[in-house]
Parts: structure tokens; sequence; C-alpha cells
């Protein structure tokens, strides 16, 4: 038996020592060509954890990333990273790291909510900046996110770039790549090491999102030219009241197509770009408790913003019911109608430090030519009374076996804009019998 085992391993020593000088050949040609761990080594010098520390406790009560912009002390990061110290600035303060070192504290002097950027600024350093390239990628090409996942350290992670989205003013890039929570604020890289987006949110298993690299250039050049600023409250409305602005512009100038939902000619889509729709039905089956036949359609916003890690604002959402049923009596049926009609889900559940209570008010309008009952109802955000979250229900009254119902959200306008969105989305809603 010894001797047979010493032949073996006789034998088959060369093949080891073969593969054995293989896998470090292999080894070193990664540590000498990767792409990935190339980008690491000439970035992570400018890439921090950024901390938001909780004054009284002195601990960090959130965790993102950021990068050096500038050599005079300039740092880019996500705003919902930073947003809780806009919202309470006498309990948090911003601080960054390095390997688990201390580098200094930094202070916000300039915010794009509508896109989630945040510029920082902290001791002039003198230190080679990274370079902002462009997000005009061709689709397939290499992207490398950076940041701090989970705490836990520093790291690059290889993703693909798969296209922009969403509306003018306010895209993002579709990365097929696993950001997880604490990278959010650090540089996406292409194949060159150019900076080509911020990371800033995570779109379910290895889908991503980056902010384009382009907004955060625009946002530098405004600190340039007109300095810090300052009265954060009175810009962050600003901003939202702009980003919804151009929602209402675009869906105005929008030539709406009509489908078939029951006896209702409904628009298709409103915002091609900002909303994405479903659907489903349920098919009117007693003996499976199904005493009712539904359809639904459903459309919302894809892209909220963030006002502080408790509260976001700047959605829209719109469905539309369709009920009828032959087991259920008449009373039965309108009960469950009703419960549908004041159970409205388009808009968020914010606490009432952030929001005022709805206030509502029925009305029995005519809309396609039949009579409504609706619900209107607004509420403000205390911090941000330029604000408000409107929430309307509509259902059909008369005699007709189908019923329907029309609910709409819209979180973050004026007055203003309501009424002029309101006005055509109403407006186009036809019924043929």
């Amino acid at each position: 038996m010894t001797t047979i085992l010493h032949k073996a391993l006789k034998t088959s020593l060369p093949l080891c020592f073969c593969l054995i000088l293989l896998l470090v050949s292999v080894s070193a040609s990664w540590s000498l060509t990767g792409k990935a761990q190339r980008i690491f080594e000439d970035s992570s010098p400018s890439v921090f954890q950024i901390r938001i520390i909780d004054i009284k406790s002195h601990a960090k009560a959130t965790i993102g990333s950021g990068f050096r912009i500038s050599n005079d002390g300039l740092f880019a990061t996500n705003f919902h990273v930073i947003s809780d110290v806009i919202d309470k600035p006498d309990q948090y303060l911003i601080e960054y790291f390095q390997k688990e070192e201390k580098i200094g504290e930094l202070s916000i002097q300039a915010i794009d909510v509508a896109n989630d950027l945040a510029i920082l600024k902290g001791e002039e350093s003198g230190k080679i900046p990274l370079r902002l390239g462009s997000s005009s990628l061709n689709q397939g090409q290499d992207v490398y996110p950076m940041g701090n996942p989970l705490d836990v350290g520093m790291v690059v992670v290889e993703g693909t770039y798969n296209g922009l989205i969403g509306g003018e003013s306010y895209k993002q890039i579709l990365l097929s790549a696993s950001l997880n929570p604490g990278m959010s604020g650090g540089p996406a890289f292409d194949s060159e090491g150019n900076v080509i987006g911020v990371n800033v949110s995570i779109g379910g298993r290895n889908l991503s999102y980056l902010v384009p690299i382009e907004y955060l250039k625009k946002l530098r050049k405004t600190l340039e030219e007109e300095g810090p600023q300052s009265e954060w409250k009175e810009i962050i409305q600003e901003q939202v009241l702009r980003r919804y602005g151009y929602w209402v512009e675009k869906a105005l100038k929008t030539q709406w197509s009509l489908e078939d939902f029951g006896s209702l000619k409904i628009p298709r889509k409103i915002l091609d770009q900002e909303t994405k729709c479903w659907g489903k039905s349920q098919l009117e089956e007693p003996e499976e408790n199904k005493f009712f036949f539904y359809g639904l359609k459903q459309c919302e916003s894809f892209k909220n913003i963030y006002l502080s890690s408790k509260a976001y604002t700047g959605f829209i959402g719109y469905a539309f019911y369709w009920l009828e049923s032959e087991s259920l009596n008449a009373l039965e049926f309108y009960r469950r109608y009703s419960n549908r009609y004041a159970n409205t889900k388009f808009y968020s559940n914010l606490s009432e430090n952030e929001v005022t209570e709805f206030q509502c008010l029925d009305h029995f309008v005519k809309l396609a030519d039949h009579d409504w009952k609706a619900a209107y109802c607004v509420r403000s955000y205390k911090k941000y009374p330029k604000l408000n979250d409107l929430m309307l229900s509509f259902a059909a009254l008369g005699n007709s076996p189908r019923k329907y119902i029309i609910q709409i959200g819209l979180g973050g306008l004026n007055e203003q804009m309501s009424s002029r969105i309101l006005k055509k989305f109403l407006g186009s809603i036809q019924w043929e019998e």
C-alpha cells in the first residue's frame, strides 16, 4: 500500500506543481492588469466614509460615502446621506473618515434635492481630486462603483452600464450591479478611472441607480458662481416645486392616448419616462369566496425626493378600479364599493411632526357626463409650507351594474400646479356604454 501511494504521489507531483505555477501566474497577472483593482488603488485615497454624528451621544447615526472633487476641500455625496443635518442641525453634524481614522468635519455648501446631490466643504489638502468624466457610455460598458457598504470598509464593485432613464434634467443611470447601504454618495467610474455618476439607490437584486455626473458638475458650477447656499428650507421647496413644474408642463404638452377600461376610456400613461403602470383583475367565483369582479390599473412615479431620513415627497400616483357583481346583493356590493372608495393609497405615511392632517371636502361632480361622488383632501408640510399633498377619490354613481373608482395622489406641489394637471387628467376620461 505504501509503495502504491508513493508511486501515485511521484507521478502526480509535476502536474500539481504546474497547477500551482498557473495559479500564481493568473494571480500575478490580475494584480497587474485588473481594471477594478487599478481603479481602487488609484482612486481610494480620494473616497471617504461619510458619517452623520449624533451630537449628544457622539455616535454615528447614519453612514454613506463621498469623494473629493477639488483640491481646495470640496466633496460630493448624496443629499439623502446628509439630509438629517439640514432637517435637525442642532442634533447632527457631518464627519468623514478613511480606514476608521477621522479626517475632519464637513459643512454643507450646496444641494440638489431633485437629483439627490450635495456638495460639502472640508479642510484644504492640496490632494488631487477624482476626475469627473461623462455619463455618455455605450450600453454594456463596464462601470465600477466604490463606497463603504454596511460599514465594513471601502470596496469597489464591477457592474454594467445600461443607459439613462427618466425625463430630461432628472435622469438616472441604470446599472447592473449590487449597491449596498453605505455606498450611497460614492463615485462610480468608467474603465479609465473617470467618475461617470454618483451611487444613489438600490433597485433590486443586481440592479441599482446612479446620478449622472453632469448634474454634479452643474451644481458645482452654481456653487462657484453664486457661493455657498444657506437658506436650506427655501431652497428645498424651490427645487421640489421646480421638479414638479417640469412634470406638469410635460404632461400638459403631451398628447395622451386613451385605452379601454370597461365602459371607460382612460389615459394610457400621462408621463412616459417618469411613471410605471401595472394592472390586474379578479374573476367573480363565489365558490372560492370571490363575490365580485374587479379590474385595476395603477400608475406611480418611481423616483421620490428625500426631505430627511423620515420624509420624502415629489410623487404622482393614480389608479382606476372597475367592479361589478352578480352574486352580491345591492347593499353588500355597495358596502364593499364604499370601502374601496374610502381607502386611498397614493401618499406617504409621514408622521404628525412632518405634515398636517388631511383636510377633506366631499362633493358631487359631473365627470365624463356621469354623476360621481368625490373626496378632495389636502395636507401641508410643517417645515415646508409651500408644499402640499393632494389626494382625490371619485366613485361613479347611478344604476349601472359596472362601478368605477378613480384615485389620484400628488405629493409635493402647490395649488396652481395641481389644478392645471387635474383639469387635463379628469377632462380626458370618457364613458362609453
